[in-house]
């Protein structure tokens, strides 16, 4: 079976929890005025999230990728003093309770400035803190370990071996319980679908492959031959994937606004002896999966389990 889902913004609903406030904001109150402000930030994307994780329970929807600044500026020194996560344990308890009784999967991908490869300490210890936040996110709301933290492996830096082994010493770094929520996606310029799997294999990580990026970076493989291998990594935790369609020939990289249902069949088609979640990354978000479905329906084709129930 698999799951379809898409990340962090409904186009189909005005509440998404992904309000955010900025350091030049926050400068310019108070430090009253100034936690204030945070915790209205934050309140208000806890009852945006309760909403949206109605709407896509509504719709039938149980794949879900969590705005990584759910949390406004929880790693910067703007909210140092703020325990956030004390004040609104009640929240955490309550949309961890509903996350759980539905058997929706919540997963994060941290922001592109996240680079636990790189040469820079600076960054190293950056990316390690908003690693940290994003699994403290995930704890507090009491979700298992198939709530994931996807992030590419970094930039080459010239020398790809010794880019791929500062990714392992640095890796060794994070927290416990971020370790056993990282996984590796390969990406469209960098790190190949191989590369990544490698790098996997020797951390004992999983890997998301991205369809999409495999296209637009590879060294010819056939990532239906390494199929078995991707699934392996993922232990008996839910395999987890990313489709795109592309924008055009001209902007091959960039994401559509819709997914191309014929080759979502082909890729889907490939998957059809295992359980896997796939998140759609296209402009158009929940509408995009909204849309597939009903395109497949056409076709006649059910790829998840309750397909003739949804909208």
């Amino acid at each position: 079976m698999i799951r379809l889902g898409y990340a962090c913004i409904s186009v189909n609903t005005k509440n998404n929890p992904n309000k955010k406030t900025t350091v030049a904001q926050l400068n310019k109150l108070e430090p009253v005025a100034r936690m204030k402000k945070l915790r209205q930030v934050l309140q208000t994307n806890f009852f945006n999230l309760m909403d949206l994780l109605a709407y896509n329970v509504e719709h039938r929807i149980f794949l879900y990728r969590l705005p990584s600044e759910f949390v406004p500026l929880a790693t910067h020194s703007v909210a140092a003093q703020w325990d956030w996560a004390k004040e609104f344990s009640w929240d955490f308890q309550k949309a961890g309770k509903f996350i759980r009784k539905h058997g929706i999967r919540l997963t994060a991908h941290p922001g592109h400035f996240n680079i636990l490869n790189s040469d820079k300490p600076a960054v190293i210890e950056s990316t390690i803190a908003d690693f940290t936040y994003h699994a403290r996110v995930f704890d507090l709301l009491g979700l298992d370990d198939n709530s994931v933290l996807v992030t590419h492996v970094g930039g080459v830096f010239d020398d790809k071996a010794a880019s791929l082994d500062r990714f392992v010493s640095n890796f060794e770094r994070l927290p416990d319980h971020v370790k056993k929520r990282l996984v590796l996606e390969n990406d469209d310029t960098s790190f190949t679908m191989r590369d990544v799997l490698e790098l996997c294999e020797r951390l004992g990580l999983p890997m998301v492959l991205d369809i999409h990026h495999h296209t637009c970076h590879s060294d010819g493989e056939n990532w239906i031959d390494y199929l078995p291998r991707i699934i392996q990594t993922w232990g008996n935790r839910t395999p987890k994937m990313h489709i795109s369609s592309p924008k055009s020939e001209s902007e091959f990289r960039a994401h559509a606004d819709n997914i191309n249902v014929e080759q979502f069949i082909q890729f889907a088609s490939s998957l059809a002896d295992y359980n896997v979640d796939i998140i759609l990354e296209c402009k158009n978000k929940d509408d995009a999966l909204l849309t597939l479905r009903r395109e497949l329906k056409k076709k006649g084709i059910g790829v998840e389990d309750f397909a003739e129930n949804s909208q």
